[in-house]
């Protein structure tokens, strides 16, 4: 007779051992440590969700933003495709005053002649040389010159901001203007090792471009300015304007897109006409990059 105090080893059911999973019962059981990992993996998606929807948001609004400034003037691949073609027509410089909405203006139409980046003014008795403007504004910062937009100087990028949207573009000589913050024509270019810059834009698509307008008053205005047909103007006011004066008397007259660069005191512009006449002259006393216009088949200092 077997005590009743006493545990035999066949009366004993064993609970557990190695292949024993607690909670196996319940499959809504978690480990601690296990539900721990898991949620703080759950927090860093939804976190770093957060970051890619809200940047989205914000580069879409500022695409947004800037379309809403202005129109695209055109397909970059159309700039880039004029860019390829070869300099045509007589070379020289036609240019007429006229009027329109009271704004007088000199309008220089460029034909036949090739684009080049300069940093002094070029002689102008060399006979190759047809006509001379500026290009980006600069500031001084810490006694040295500091170009302001893009700019690339046959193949050397000097500057890069896009906020300016109004461009020229330059390679071997042919030139375009354009408004766009788009990257493609400045890679483009750079490629190609020619030159580039940009500036406040006037007019994009025959519509005015008012967001780009940060300067005031009135002084003398300059603008780089195509026509329908791709023609390219340079157009200087006789008198004191603003820009939104400037830019309605532009698209009034017919330009498609214009490009402002700084005037500065040119009271007779230097041009050189197609029969190879010089008039006026080029001065300026300030570090500005140039835009020459020059005639490749004219040897130059005859």
């Amino acid at each position: 007779m077997k005590n009743q105090d006493e545990i035999f080893d066949d009366e004993v059911t064993v609970i557990g051992g190695s292949e024993w999973n607690p909670g196996t019962g319940d499959p809504g059981y978690v480990p601690v440590g296990k539900k721990s990992h898991q949620e703080r993996w759950k927090t860093t998606a939804i976190v770093l969700g957060t970051v890619l929807v809200l940047s989205a948001v914000f580069l879409l609004s500022r695409h947004l933003l800037y379309q809403k400034q202005f129109l695209k003037s055109r397909p970059d691949r159309e700039i880039i495709a004029r860019l390829t073609e070869s300099v045509s027509g007589q070379p020289g410089i036609n240019m007429k005053i006229d009027d329109c909405l009271d704004v007088r203006m000199k309008i220089f139409a460029i034909d036949g002649l090739e684009a080049h980046f300069a940093d002094t003014v070029p002689d102008c008795t060399d006979r190759s040389v047809y006509f001379v403007t500026r290009s980006a504004d600069y500031r001084i910062k810490n006694d040295r010159r500091e170009i302001i937009g893009d700019f690339i100087q046959d193949g050397i990028v000097l500057s890069r901001s896009r906020w300016r949207a109004g461009f020229m573009a330059i390679v071997d000589g042919q030139a375009q203007i354009g408004v766009s913050r788009s990257d493609r024509v400045f890679r483009y270019v750079l490629r190609h090792d020619g030159s580039f810059f940009r500036q406040m834009a006037l007019v994009s698509s025959g519509s005015r471009c008012d967001g780009q307008y940060i300067l005031r008053g009135k002084v003398s205005r300059c603008a780089y300015a195509r026509d329908i047909d791709g023609r390219l103007y340079f157009v200087e006011t006789v008198y004191p304007e603003g820009l939104q004066s400037f830019a309605d008397a532009l698209i009034e007259y017919g330009f498609t897109d214009a490009v402002y660069v700084t005037g500065g005191a040119q009271p007779d512009l230097f041009y050189r006409t197609p029969d190879g006449v010089p008039h006026g002259s080029y001065t300026d006393d300030k570090p500005h990059k140039l835009v020459i216009w020059t005639c490749r088949t004219q040897t130059p200092g005859l």
